[in-house]
């Protein structure tokens, strides 16, 4: 397949070149090359060629990185599992793809019954032999978990031609070019897809990309390795810059050549100012659901801040890359007139062919319609938005009540589901209000009288990834209600906030 031979080929080229910088700590690709060869050869003589999903431990190490391409190289997917995540939805991912292996680079952690842990660290196979592998593009590359409101998590497989079609739509257009002396920022979790689109074009390129250790203050790891390094290249949710605004006046970053934003609302605002401390850079706004992998639309910030394109501050995600087809449409998947609100919908090579195991959501999220003379499959993104007059998109909100909570992608029914097994007699909701530097951050509501919540805070800690665990907790006597008797979530913001003002 050509992505990767692409991959091969430019791991041949660059090989004494350095291919990751983790914890100050170059490795070049030819060390990487021969980490991928010996996970392979581990993965030859522990599996049979049937045993296609992996669970994958992502620690921050070259192991781990060898591992995702290891797996490609045998023709299996990886299922990314964050190790500082609750023990328990770790297992119920693994039981939801019968997972029977994991890959560990480290042998103190995550340990579970029944699944075998292949270690990846100080193996000793040089002198065994490697079966080449044909490779299927319809093959599963990986299978990301996303928070579900039922209380399980979701899977979207995505496969290798899913892949392939958002690096060729990413360079498509000539404008987003890396080449080997770049020197990338890779600041996201293996568990989130935006990480591929960090550190896949730079390996692509012969590349280096600059790790961010998961226990680190990620936004002062960011300002010290753009100092130390002289970053040419930055992906980054758009939190990150909020948090640096103190170091604005420090930060004059002439090396960067890209920065691109993703996984979150961009506000003008601060871009105006950040862009100030990286004046050659060029600036994009990335859009996708993961469904549609990665990135689906993108935004070029122009260099005349006064034409750019928004929607109550918040900047366009901008045109579908190459490859791409969209709709926006109404309640009943019927086009809207350009410049009305309604539902983004996506058609493409990147569309996944539909959520893992799950027959009821593959009904509700994607539809048949005709385009153009032709019969296509679109993905329902519930991203509400509209296309202006000059036919860029403008994001306005949430079809559903799903936010972004630092770059991941929250559903605020699931962390309901959750607190209702601990809190069963009293009216509660979920919402996301933003602090005092711009972000988003979880709020649980509780209608009643105060009360101690320190038994749920211990059990949500236990069942939910930290970024999904409420930071703030509010009591109301009664709960605003709008005249069909639905709770009225705009007033009940306008409390919070009073509330928070007070």
């Amino acid at each position: 397949m050509n992505l990767i031979n692409n991959f091969k080929e430019s791991f041949k080229k660059n090989k004494n070149k350095n291919a990751l910088c983790i914890n100050d700590v170059f490795y070049t690709y030819r060390e990487f090359s021969e980490q991928i060869l010996k996970i392979r050869k581990l993965l030859q003589s522990k599996l049979n060629s049937e045993e296609k999903l992996i669970g994958l431990i992502t620690n921050n190490d070259i192991q781990t990185y060898a591992s995702i391409f290891a797996l490609w190289l045998e023709n299996k997917a990886y299922i990314p599992l964050n190790p500082a995540a609750p023990i328990e939805r770790n297992k119920e991912i693994l039981k939801s793809i019968n997972a029977k292996y994991i890959l560990n680079s480290d042998e103190s952690t995550f340990h579970v019954n029944d699944i075998s842990v292949l270690l990846t660290h100080n193996i000793n196979n040089e002198n065994t032999n490697i079966v080449d592998v044909k490779i299927n593009k319809n093959s599963i590359a990986y299978i990301l978990f996303t928070s579900g409101s039922t209380g399980k998590p979701k899977g979207i497989p995505i496969n290798l031609e899913n892949v392939d079609a958002l690096i060729n739509a990413l360079t498509f257009d000539g404008e987003y070019i890396l080449n080997n002396s770049d020197r990338c920022l890779q600041m996201y979790d293996l568990t989130f897809d935006a990480s591929l689109t960090a550190f896949l074009p730079a390996f692509l390129s012969g590349a280096c990309i600059y790790t961010v250790p998961p226990d680190s203050m990620k936004y002062f790891h960011v300002f010290k390795l753009l100092q130390k390094y002289e970053l040419t290249v930055l992906k980054m949710v758009p939190s990150i810059i909020h948090y640096l605004r103190p170091y604005f006046p420090e930060i004059n970053s002439k090396s960067v050549r890209y920065c691109i934003f993703g996984g979150g609302k961009l506000y003008q605002n601060i871009i105006k100012e950040w862009l100030k401390c990286i004046p050659n850079s060029k600036l994009y706004n990335h859009y996708g659901p993961t469904e549609c992998t990665v990135c689906s639309t993108y935004y070029a910030y122009p260099i005349n801040a006064s034409l750019n394109k928004s929607h109550n501050g918040v900047i366009s995600i901008g045109k579908p890359l190459n490859g791409f087809d969209y709709l926006i449409v109404d309640d009943n998947n019927k086009t809207v007139n350009k410049g009305n609100e309604g539902e983004l919908c996506l058609y493409g090579k990147q569309v996944t062919q539909g959520y893992w195991k799950n027959k009821t959501l593959n009904l509700n999220s994607f539809f048949i319609k005709e385009f153009n003379g032709e019969t296509k499959r679109f993905y329902k993104t519930g991203d509400i938005c509209y296309e202006d007059s000059d036919g860029y998109l403008m994001y306005v909100d949430r079809k559903d009540f799903q936010v972004k909570i630092r770059g991941f992608r929250v559903e605020l029914g699931e962390i309901e589901f959750q607190t209702k097994k601990i809190i069963t007699q009293n009216n509660l909701i979920v919402i996301d209000i933003n602090n005092s530097n711009g972000n988003n951050e979880i709020a649980l509501v509780i209608e009643g009288t105060d009360f101690d919540l320190k038994d749920l805070q211990k059990y949500l800690q236990s069942v939910l990834p930290n970024y999904m665990v409420p930071t703030k907790y509010y009591f109301l006597s009664n709960f605003p209600h709008n005249s069909n008797g639905k709770l009225d979530r705009k007033i009940l913001r306008n409390l919070i906030q009073q509330n928070k003002n007070d």
